[in-house]
């Protein structure tokens, strides 16, 4: 029989049974902030019909469609096609159209699962990845409020899953990036290339926008790079360019900073920057993207972006006719920890659920330890592991060592010791105290 290949198929990660911990920590953590702040968890569909995610947002190229092996001919209908999801705000807004008369308004959600793209795999970036998604819809307006709450809600996540860790969130417009286009006659069927143009400046800063003139690039590279405190920015933009549009995005831009600090976001928290431009082609409104600091205060651009999201105007509407202004945002877990621990920013250590584990000196005393497992489970309330093979204490060491156990509750014949690593001697002192 040929060997077949059991490597990780390209695009596809796997972590470590440590790193996996972490990322369920990271899961609960999330999903309670999310809850906390009123946004239930739900639950949408891995597969939608095709026609629906190509309608807004999606990249024909990077869509995954589903398929059997085995099809017949009428599977080949057009109309029966069917895609995995790419994103959750797409579904999001498919959901909204289905439940319409059941929901109130605005319509709170938060999901965590997967979704699919067919990028091409590169280092921290994967075709399978889990998104952790906030989104508020409302029904013919939403307030700017909710903008806001967004940037608080990743503040806090982060706060709690990192709290040594500095980071900011940057915010822009998209109103006032488009005005600012239009003002200078630019082609709007040009705004997504020049859109493209401004978000990769970061990673590029020499590039340059093909076809567009140089005095209109060297215009944008003058608009982009205002900087000073958020007021100053604020001021510069509102004697940048006389236009209405222009000048709506600006004032948008205002009130969400004036509820950014009204809701208490810490002012080095998030910062005005003009560069951020988000490349779908959905939102409308605020963007933000939030990046973790060097130790020099400097952005991280190493990790990118970890957590980013917008204000979508006229998304949920493509599927229901009605006026559902939308703001949400998303992290890309899987790809976000990936990269933490890659570049060891964290380091996963412990495999096991387990508190402690309950060795044995001698085969004859498996039924003693199984008792001790059953009190400390019982009286102390912790988590556990019985260790069950017949194999010489050292074994039994290693195993726990390996797993990364912090407490090893070890049975002898005529006692039971225990030995904690350091920072568990509460745990220590606690079990002592029902075997000691």
């Amino acid at each position: 029989m040929a060997k077949l290949n059991t490597s990780t198929p390209s695009g596809f990660p796997e972590f470590s049974v440590a790193e996996q911990r972490v990322v369920r920590h990271w899961k609960k953590i999330i999903a309670e902030v999310f809850e906390k702040h009123g946004f239930p968890l739900i639950e949408t569909p891995l597969v939608e019909r095709t026609e629906n995610f190509t309608a807004k947002g999606g990249n024909p190229k990077e869509i995954y469609v589903l398929d059997r092996l085995h099809a017949d001919s009428a599977d080949q209908n057009p109309a029966k096609s069917r895609a995995i999801r790419f994103d959750h705000t797409v579904p999001l807004a498919l959901f909204v159209a289905r439940h319409f008369n059941e929901l109130a308004f605005p319509f709170r959600r938060s999901v965590i699962g997967p979704v699919m793209r067919g990028e091409r795999a590169q280092k921290g970036r994967f075709r399978q990845f889990d998104q952790c998604d906030i989104d508020v819809i409302g029904n013919g307006s939403l307030s700017l409020a909710n903008d806001a709450q967004m940037v608080v809600i990743i503040a806090e996540i982060f706060a709690k899953l990192m709290p040594e860790q500095k980071f900011v969130i940057r915010i822009n417009n998209r109103k006032i990036l488009t005005a600012f286009f239009a003002g200078f006659q630019q082609d709007p069927s040009e705004f997504k290339k020049i859109l493209d143009f401004i978000d990769n400046l970061e990673k590029n800063p020499d590039a340059k926008l093909a076809g567009a003139p140089i005095e209109f690039q060297e215009r944008i590279l003058e608009f982009v790079e205002m900087s000073g405190t958020n007021d100053e920015i604020l001021e510069n933009l509102a004697k940048f360019l006389d236009d209405e549009d222009f000048q709506n995005g600006v004032a948008e831009l205002r009130e969400v900073v004036s509820y950014l600090r009204q809701m208490g976001v810490a002012e080095e928290n998030f910062q005005i920057d003009l560069r951020i431009a988000r490349g779908l082609d959905y939102y409308t409104g605020t963007v933000y993207e939030m990046n973790l600091l060097n130790a020099d205060g400097t952005l991280n651009t190493a990790l990118g972006s970890i957590c980013s999201g917008g204000r979508y105007d006229d998304l949920a509407g493509i599927f229901t006719g009605k006026s559902l202004p939308g703001v949400g945002i998303s992290i890309g877990l899987t790809r976000l920890l990936w990269q933490l621990f890659d570049a060891k920013i964290i380091e996963p250590q412990k495999s096991a659920t387990s508190d402690a584990i309950i060795l044995f000196r001698s085969p004859e005393l498996l039924s003693k330890a199984l008792e001790v497992g059953r009190k400390s489970r019982e009286i102390l309330g912790i988590s556990v592991e019985n260790y069950f093979e017949p194999k010489k204490i050292q074994k039994q060491f290693a195993y726990a060592e390996k797993m990364g156990i912090p407490v090893r509750i070890i049975v002898g014949e005529k006692d039971i010791v225990v030995e904690a690593k350091e920072g568990f001697e509460d745990l220590k002192e606690k079990i002592e105290g029902v075997f000691g």
